[in-house]
């Protein structure tokens, strides 16, 4: 066989595989140019530009990211909930016939995802769900829907551990599902530069909060752990990097506090504009819904301090703080507990750091979610 006709027979048997996704978040452009660039699969992602996400950016995607356009048609609900139908989607599944589709779910705000479903599997399509897999949130109707399509499904793309052990403890068969965590970009594991400086000689505690500020975030227990710190006199400083509706009211609560010598807003800061934030922390604390930025942390050798996780409390990245390990948790709503956490947690900073990093190098970056996103849609092809 002539050397064109090799290469020609190895393109030919690159698995087929259609990301149905929102738009192209920016936090997953890393990742999805390394899925593009693997031979294993000829992947596309089918999505659309408005984003349901209002304060979420988008990337333009480059070759060989390969895009299908749909249009989203959205209807926001609030800040964060949301309902989309993707027109074009069905008909992209028709014409492409991938080997395997993945869907983002079961998630009842994408309305388009459940014909996709079905169509998918009178088609032979496979079919995948990249999911939280969680089951509660829309009662006990939207819990048995989520929980069929689960089953249903030829595989799961799991985000944590404790998402895909809840689906086999509710009878979703423990083959079909992969854990492939989470990650940010590549410059966001740069930032850091490999030299964190952790517990200063100075004995300042330096704590960083960065994200926005929602009334989930529950700013004000940072804020009154600030005061009870400063009540102790524990020599300290809080950054907070981020905008959002509570800014005002958290600012507010500062200044009536007292505190403006020990508490610092730095607005919103992108990339390497956060360098000098997370080079100079100690600790990362995040008092309330503890996702992606708790990696952000870490990747830079900061440990994270956040609520005991009640439930659904925190999203799958909260599995990444562990415990004496790459972090701590404090009692639920209870600042006091947060003043006493952050105390207790600056004297093991630097053990806790190189933990942090050592987590981080083995599940959170792109290269490694790229390579368990792709043996798990492999698995699901070959079941």
């Amino acid at each position: 066989m002539s050397k064109r006709k090799e290469l020609k027979s190895d393109v030919d048997k690159r698995l087929v595989v259609v990301l149905q996704y929102l738009t192209l978040i920016h936090y997953r452009e890393s990742v999805f140019n390394r899925i593009a660039s693997d031979p294993r699969i000829d992947f596309t992602i089918c999505c659309g530009q408005k984003s349901p996400y209002q304060k979420m950016r988008n990337f333009t995607p480059q070759p060989p990211l390969k895009i299908k356009w749909v249009k989203n048609f959205v209807v926001n609900i609030t800040q964060m909930h949301f309902i989309v139908w993707q027109w074009g989607a069905i008909t992209n599944l028709i014409r492409t016939r991938p080997d395997v589709l993945i869907l983002l779910g079961a998630d009842p705000h994408i309305l388009s995802s459940f014909p996709l479903f079905f169509l998918a599997k009178v088609l032979r399509v496979k079919v995948c769900w990249w999911s939280h897999a969680t089951l509660d949130g829309q009662g006990s109707i939207g819990r048995w829907l989520r929980l069929f399509f689960y089953k249903q499904a030829d595989g799961i793309l799991a985000y944590d551990e404790t998402g895909r052990l809840r689906l086999e403890k509710a009878g979703v068969e423990p083959s079909t599902m992969t854990t492939i965590w989470n990650c940010l970009n590549d410059a966001d594991y740069k930032l850091s530069g490999g030299e964190q400086q952790v517990a200063q000689n100075d004995r300042t505690i330096r704590v960083l909060y960065i994200g926005r500020l929602y009334r989930d975030k529950k700013m004000n227990l940072l804020i009154e752990a600030a005061a009870i710190l400063k009540d102790r006199n524990v020599t300290f400083v809080v950054d907070i990097v981020g905008e959002g509706p509570e800014l005002a009211a958290t600012k507010e609560k500062s200044h009536a506090l007292k505190l403006n010598d020990v508490v610092r807003f730095h607005g919103a800061k992108y990339d390497d504009d956060l360098t000098q934030y997370l080079n100079n922390a100690d600790i990362g604390v995040i008092p309330s819904w503890a996702g992606l930025s708790a990696i952000q942390y870490m990747a830079a050798g900061i440990p994270v301090i956040t609520e005991e996780n009640r439930g659904m409390n925190h999203p799958p990245e909260v599995s990444a703080i562990i415990e004496n390990e790459t972090g701590a948790f404090f009692d639920f709503e209870s600042a006091e507990s947060l003043a006493n956490t952050i105390e207790a947690t600056f004297p093991k900073v630097k053990s806790l750091s190189t933990s942090c990093l050592k987590l981080v190098q083995e599940q959170f970056t792109p290269e490694a979610v790229k390579e368990a996103i792709i043996l798990g849609v492999l698995k699901v092809n070959a079941s």
